[in-house]
């Protein structure tokens, strides 16, 4: 990596709990040292700090690393700036340090086109007071959006004569070419936004690099809204309305509200929240989702109340769950109207009353698909059940787990004996399909009686911490075809187990090894740290590493791996083969549970 050797000596150096301490109260427990978690609302001390492995892991929200990554978690500041935090606070120096950052210069390009966005903006917001915004003023306070809200969020006015704006920038000494690029000017040479209401848009470090326009009069011509389109500086699916703004206010609240337009973001505004931002309309990008990891803090989704809305709120939450966001989503108890529409009609006391009923994924899946479920024909009843089946055997047996089962069968239409019958079964939903829950709110009990995780997940869990803290796992994992399915993290941490271990032979340093990952991934190795202090803090927990426990866990992850891959091709047979297809997967999935059953009663 890049910085190797330099993050290593940084990292030997330093002593997490001081490097903790120094922001935090620590206290000592037993072999450990704990403190509250400052990465969730924590009101226990749930995040434990190991002076041994130089790592630290709160149990609660899953956040985990060693004394740079926790650095830079607490400040949101690159991994370097992070490192020299570090470095300072244990009063180690190197040279290296204090090297300046190569900082590239932005594209002369690029840096033409925010200038004549610079400039229209300010030509719409001084159009915005002379007579002929008159009746645009008028509009914007009969929405409520008063002087300081139209400041703040730059709200402005496109004359309507186009042409008068491209000449005002050609004026400025922009080119028409640049003017075109910038997304101002259409190839009649006139102004796209001409006779709009015009909502200033921008980066994600709150440079504005866009517009979206609304007309306000009836007979204007065009959609509701004309927005800027891509171009050199302006990426719909890299920008998240009002993102810059949300960036303190986030971490100070600990949540952002994720809307569907900005008309909703400027109404939580005027309620009272300042933390909300919106995706404009579309579905969630994987550039959007980068921004809203880089937050850290729980999404609170408050996408529309139609039918159209909350299927998107489904959707959505999938995404969010997928990348490791926890989430909650409002529920708006069948009230169609938008956030906009509900602070209109009742004020902001209304509305917030509204954004403080939330409901978890699983809650909420379950009340809409109910509602939904007549129109529903018998296939699309079954891949429904198939999505919430992770969430039931993840639940223990008893009355919460029958429950959970009544629920699911009034959601879907089938008989609870069924749904039962498909809990026990290996079926496996389709990736993104199942209806998760808030990152978090179901922990794990360790490798021993554990309910929550699959045979195959915790086979590999079980091996990986083999791996971080006996050398003869690594060798054994070198010797033999392992491969991880279970997780795809897992088989990336199994490499970089491996890379790391050809410069630092024997037994792992697991805080190394992250320092490395994070050098390495940046913010996408954080998933990897986290399960790095997981599965190295877990210790007691497993048996006794040995040659015959390796056997047995590579025996039980191949067994587990071939059930998935069987289950998932007579899954594929049934759902798109023919009618022998489907006969014979029938059959074998029936041979499966009456072998699975008859060997339950042997063991038993």
């Amino acid at each position: 990596m890049p910085n190797d050797d330099l993050v290593e000596a940084v990292l030997k150096h330093s002593d997490i709990v001081s490097v903790v301490s120094s922001y935090l109260p620590v206290i000592k427990k037993g072999k450990s040292h704990v403190c509250l978690c400052p990465f969730h609302d924590d009101k226990h001390p749930s995040m434990q700090v190991s002076q041994e492995k130089q790592i630290f892991k709160c149990f609660v929200c899953g956040e985990g690393g060693n004394a740079i990554s926790f650095v830079q978690k607490m400040e949101k500041i690159p991994f370097r700036q992070a490192m020299i935090k570090v470095a300072q606070i244990s009063g180690y120096e190197d040279p290296r340090l204090k090297e300046n950052v190569v900082v590239m210069p932005e594209d002369e390009a690029k840096s033409r086109l925010y200038k004549v966005i610079e400039d229209v903006q300010t030509y719409y917001r001084y159009s915005l007071t002379i007579p002929e915004g008159e009746k645009a003023r008028n509009y914007l306070e009969s929405r409520g959006l008063t002087p300081e809200i139209q400041t703040r969020f730059g709200i402005g006015y496109a004359p309507s004569d186009g042409a008068k704006t491209v000449a005002y920038l050609q004026a400025k000494k922009h080119s028409l070419k640049a003017i075109e690029e910038a997304g101002i000017a259409l190839n009649n040479s006139k102004d796209r936004y001409s006779g709009r209401i015009t909502f200033a848009l921008s980066s994600p470090d709150g440079k504005i690099n866009g517009f979206s326009a609304r007309r306000f009069e009836e007979g204007q011509e065009g959609g509701k809204y004309v927005n800027s389109p891509e171009g050199p500086i302006f990426h719909k699916g890299e920008n998240l309305y009002n993102y810059a703004n949300v960036v303190s206010a986030s971490r100070l609240c600990g949540y952002v509200y994720l809307c569907e337009g900005f008309m909703d973001v400027i109404a939580l505004y005027k309620a009272g929240v300042q933390s909300a931002i919106a995706s404009m309309g579309t579905a969630l990008t994987e550039g959007q989702i980068r921004l809203i990891k880089r937050l850290k803090c729980e999404v609170r989704l408050c996408l529309d109340g139609d039918a159209p809305g909350q299927e998107a709120s489904i959707k959505t939450g999938a995404l969010l769950n997928k990348n490791g966001i926890p989430y909650s989503i409002v529920d708006y108890e069948g009230d169609t109207r938008d956030p906009d529409e509900i602070f209109a009609q009742e004020g902001a006391a209304g509305l917030l009353k509204r954004l403080e009923k939330r409901a978890t994924p699983f809650e909420f899946a379950l009340k809409f698909y109910s509602a939904k479920s007549a129109t529903l024909d018998v296939n699309e009843r079954k891949r429904l059940a198939e999505r919430f089946l992770p969430y039931l055997r993840q639940t223990p047996p008893g009355l919460q787990y029958e429950d959970l089962l009544n629920r699911i069968a009034d959601a879907t239409g089938f008989h609870k004996e069924a749904i039962r019958e498909m809990a026990q079964s290996e079926v496996v939903p389709e990736e993104g399909e199942q209806i998760t829950y808030v990152k978090g709110s179901i922990r794990g009990k360790g490798a021993r009686g554990n309910r929550n995780l699959s045979a195959l997940v915790l086979a590999e869990k079980t091996f990986l911490h083999y791996m971080l803290t006996c050398p003869q796992a690594v060798e054994y994992y070198k010797g033999h075809a392992i491969r991880f399915k279970g997780e795809p993290l897992h088989e990336a941490l199994a490499q970089y187990i491996l890379e790391f271990e050809k410069t630092h032979p024997g037994m792992v340093d697991v805080s190394l090894l992250q320092g490395y990952i994070a050098d390495s991934e940046g913010e996408g190795g954080d998933p990897l740290l986290s399960k790095i202090s997981e599965f190295t803090l877990e210790e007691g927990k497993y048996p006794p590493p040995n040659e015959e426990e390796f056997s047995r866990l590579e025996s039980k992850m191949k067994e587990e791996t071939d059930k998935l891959v069987r289950d998932n091709a007579a899954k594929k047979a049934l759902r798109d083969g023919s009618k022998d297809e489907q006969a014979k997967a029938l059959k074998a999935y029936a041979e499966a549970l009456r072998q699975k059953r008859e060997k339950n009663k042997k063991g038993a």
